[in-house]
């Protein structure tokens, strides 16, 4: 059975023309990469929902190997990309992209909450069938590599998530919730902790992970942090091995 993927509206994607990796987060990203292939050695990498392609070209520029491939279902994001002969533009999403080769990288920058459906379980399947792909796109000893805003609860690890896709993904409380500030009011996002996305990735079939904590951000109010049951936000970056 295919379930079906909520996609944002144009006027929704336009807060995402932006590059969110600071050259230190950069250096985690590089990292792995230069203990795998080093500098000089070829690799294709996979920049899922890679929009304006600013990462692309960023890796692109470090590594004079390197191919990389961005798929994005927003073309006017899409159109921003600067041409560049070792990068290619798939206008769809992950879920309809065909794989014509096994990938060493497949990167979801700040992508895999907004992998949502019509109900907090399909959504889950939706997310777990993403990282199963990449796992199965992935060739033997290639890595996925995530960015992701972590939503630790205050009792249940994972209740901050849940609550936050049930109101941003509601019908009825779409202009409530767009007057809060939520730019996917009316469509959803699904954030989780950090055990919740490792559970996934072993779910996949990685088994090798490792995270590494970036930042603590969020200017929630106590209120609203209590309402969400919610002790803590930071920012991680996940990389598992296949």
């Amino acid at each position: 059975m295919t379930i079906s993927v909520r996609k944002l509206a144009a006027s929704q994607t336009e807060a995402f023309d932006v590059e969110y990796i600071s050259n230190e987060m950069f250096e985690l990203v590089a990292k792995p990469i230069v203990e795998r292939y080093s500098n000089d050695r070829p690799f294709n990498l996979l920049d899922v929902g890679g929009g304006n392609g600013i990462y692309a070209d960023k890796v692109l520029e470090h590594f004079p190997a390197a191919n990389v491939t961005v798929i994005e279902p927003e073309q006017t994001l899409l159109e921003k990309n600067r041409p560049h002969p070792r990068k290619s533009l798939l206008a769809c999403t992950f879920q309809q992209a065909s794989q014509q080769h096994q990938q060493d990288i497949i990167q979801f920058n700040w992508v895999l909450h907004h992998f949502v459906s019509n109900s907090y379980e399909l959504t889950l399947q939706v997310q777990r069938a993403a990282l199963t792909e990449a796992y199965q796109n992935l060739k033997p000893g290639g890595m996925v590599f995530i960015f992701e805003n972590f939503y630790e609860g205050l009792w249940v690890s994972d209740m901050p998530g849940q609550v936050i896709y049930r109101l941003t993904a509601s019908d009825s409380l779409k202009s409530v919730v767009a007057r809060m500030g939520a730019n996917t009011a009316g469509v959803g996002v699904c954030f989780h902790s950090e055990s919740v996305w490792k559970s996934m990735l072993r779910e996949a079939g990685f088994q090798e992970m490792y995270v590494t904590h970036c930042y603590e951000f969020g200017n929630l109010s106590p209120v609203k942090k209590a309402c969400l049951g919610l002790k803590s936000q930071q920012v991680g970056f996940l990389v598992a091995v296949k």
